[in-house]
């Protein structure tokens, strides 16, 4: 009995901290904004003053008071979260301290929307190139003071601004592979890594053409179809699959080929190559021949035996045994030996491919 109670309290007491441990999170959760537009793109020139509006919303199940912050962004994360910059810290890309929000908050109720006017002050000396900065929204007066993505913050606008000037443009592909070099199915995953030499955003985009070693095309994949964005400076890693339910055997060249700019007309590209065998067939195959070399020697060995009992022979010398060996094996050497060049071509075959093109 006293067990049993025992493990009642025990329940209990489990399920409770689960709860309280999950509450504030739900709390925190259950309130939330939405931005329109989400980002806000410009392209200006130094000493202008631009004006731009927010729309805000609170979507949430509660109304509540948020305050405004505006922080620098330094780069965006491989899955498109921007990276904030920590206060006063020098990027070359900075943009927050020239905006002026005239309010600090903005107080909204369940399903209310507000507008929320803003100011960007371009100085005359502003270096030419894209500037980043983000208005963020949350239930806190105080804006942290940490870098990265874990801000906290409910949700948030970029602001990203182009100055006209000397625009640089450059980006190279740093990296362009395949997460293996022998699959056993066309299953593969590609990473291209591009870096942003320029003091602009860049944009790449296109396609992974794939070939077979005997030159024919397999498949054409598209690369950075939403279009985001490599900072200046920085660098970002796109990841495409490719997945077939062909049969697909030997070497295969992939080639990556990008477009950036302005205009569009910038390409950079790249090529890697990998290997497709199957594996289960491969080894089915010479297996196979295998049990065709083992089961000719049996064979033989049984046929032998055979024709030197009804020879009447019971015992029989080293010397006699390579006799009746070399008088006996004649019939079935041929197969065997055309049993051995297939295993042998099969191996020879696949390292061959395997040095010439690897």
């Amino acid at each position: 009995m006293n067990r049993l109670l025992y493990k009642w309290a025990l329940a209990v007491f489990i399920l409770s901290t689960f709860f309280l441990a999950v509450a504030p999170t739900y709390a925190q959760t259950s309130a939330g904004l939405q931005l329109k537009p989400a980002v806000v793109e410009d392209q200006v020139n130094p000493g202008e003053v631009h004006q731009y509006t927010l729309s805000v919303t609170n979507v949430g199940k509660a109304a509540g008071i948020f305050y405004i912050h505006t922080l620098d962004i330094k780069g965006v994360d491989d899955g498109g979260r921007p990276i904030f910059s920590n206060h006063n810290e020098i990027t070359g890309y900075e943009l927050s301290s020239w905006m002026s929000v005239p309010l600090q908050s903005v107080s909204l109720g369940t399903g209310e929307s507000k507008t929320i006017s803003f100011s960007v002050h371009i100085p005359t000396d502003a270096s030419p190139g894209s500037h980043f900065a983000s208005i963020l929204f949350n239930d806190k007066p105080t804006a942290p003071t940490s870098s990265g993505t874990g801000v906290g913050f409910d949700v948030g606008a970029i602001v990203s601004l182009r100055i006209s000037g000397d625009i640089h443009e450059e980006a190279q592909l740093r990296e362009f592979s395949t997460d293996k070099l022998i699959y056993g199915t066309p299953n593969v995953t590609f990473t291209s890594k591009v870096e942003n030499l320029g003091n602009v955003l860049v944009q790449p985009s296109g396609s992974i053409q794939i070939t077979s070693m005997f030159g024919r095309q397999v498949a054409n994949i598209p690369v950075n179809e939403l279009l985001a964005s490599v900072f200046p400076k920085a660098n970002r890693t796109y990841t495409t699959k490719w997945a077939s339910d062909t049969f697909a055997f030997g070497r295969y060249e992939a080639v990556v080929s990008l477009v950036y700019g302005s205009d569009a007309r910038k390409t950079i590209y790249s090529t890697t190559s990998f290997w497709v065998l199957p594996i289960i067939p491969i080894c089915i195959i010479l297996g196979g021949v295998l049990v065709i070399i083992i089961t000719i020697f049996a064979l033989m060995k049984a046929y032998i035996r055979k024709q030197l009992r009804q020879m009447g022979v019971t015992k029989v010398t080293k010397a006699d045994s390579d006799f009746y060996k070399k008088k006996y094996q004649k019939s079935v050497s041929k197969l065997v030996i055309v049993a051995m060049a297939m295993l042998l071509v099969c191996v020879v075959f696949l390292v061959l491919m395997f040095v010439l093109f690897a």
